[in-house]
């Protein structure tokens, strides 16, 4: 046995405990809920399922509730995504400085991203509630209280919850900055550039790539966005909780409809839908990425 083919069969020894893993609990009850969303299963009539083709998928096009929710949950998405990658971006750059007590103020915009989100909700619809602190805030200032959770507002709560975590990608972007060649600044500004050209023509270039990342997985993210809506139910008591309409969200119309109805074929067949729309929107973004981002060090084969 050669030096190469044994330390092949090292490293498929040590990989295959996560492997075995990964197929038993992964790739096989991922299939096999691809295989659930083309029949009648409804969780206990495993001894009668049959093959019903596409009807799941039909369904899910022709259900006014399912395309709501889709439409919903695709504006969160054109909403939040832009709003915390801006956001975050610019607390880095904020908190990329030399300052003494720059170690506290980094710890304290990040710390929304590590609190359970379980505990986030609860504590901003207390905020929201009719007599929350919000309305406090507005009453203190002179202004009429709002219905934060009604119907017209409920969106823009949401919204706000979520914007609140943007400090969450603080650290990439503060590796994306001190990443950043000094001596592109120095040389820029023995030209004359300006601090905003300087930010313009060489920070943001070179921070694109670690913003693509962290746009690919914010919409990743956000398509998938279920507990916070929950959470800003009225009675959010349970997972099972409806949100109010606005924020009535794809995830939350196909859980409702596998664990509320036990309709398990069409609810997997809408997750497989919004897998198929990540998919998509996933490439279609890495496709585009060659118009928008650079690279300090050009790629092989240009």
């Amino acid at each position: 046995m050669n030096r190469r083919t044994k330390e092949a069969l090292e490293f498929y020894l040590f990989i295959s405990p996560w492997f075995v893993v990964f197929i038993l609990l992964g790739l096989l009850p991922l299939l096999y809920g691809l295989y659930l969303s083309f029949t009648n299963f409804a969780g206990f009539n495993m001894h009668a399922v049959k093959w019903i083709g596409l009807e799941n998928y039909i369904k899910v096009f022709t259900d006014n509730d399912a395309m709501y929710a889709l439409g919903r949950t695709i504006l969160i998405t054109v909403l939040i995504v832009p709003s915390s990658l801006v956001v975050g971006f610019l607390l880095a750059v904020l908190l990329n400085q030399n300052m003494k007590p720059i170690g506290m103020y980094r710890a304290l915009f990040f710390m929304p991203s590590i609190i359970p989100v379980v505990a986030t909700g609860t504590m901003w619809r207390s905020l929201f509630v009719q007599d929350g602190l919000a309305n406090q805030l507005l009453t203190g200032l002179g202004m009429k209280p709002i219905d934060w959770l009604g119907y017209d507002y409920a969106m823009l709560s949401l919204l706000i919850m979520l914007l609140w975590g943007s400090g969450g990608g603080i650290l990439i972007n503060l590796a994306g900055l001190k990443s950043v060649p000094k001596h592109l600044y120095e040389a820029a500004a023995i030209d004359g550039a300006s601090a905003t050209q300087r930010f313009t023509k060489i920070t943001i270039p070179l921070m694109t790539p670690v913003l693509f990342f962290q746009f690919v997985m914010h919409v990743i993210g956000s398509l998938q966005i279920f507990v916070q809506p929950v959470l800003l139910a009225a009675n959010s008591n349970s997972l099972l909780s409806l949100p109010i309409r606005p924020n009535y969200v794809f995830s939350v119309h196909a859980f409702q409809q596998i664990f509320a109805f036990n309709r398990y074929g069409y609810g997997l067949a809408l997750l497989w839908v919004m897998f198929s729309l990540i998919l998509l929107l996933t490439m279609v973004v890495f496709v585009t990425s060659k118009l928008w981002v650079f690279y300090e060090v050009g790629q092989e084969g240009k």
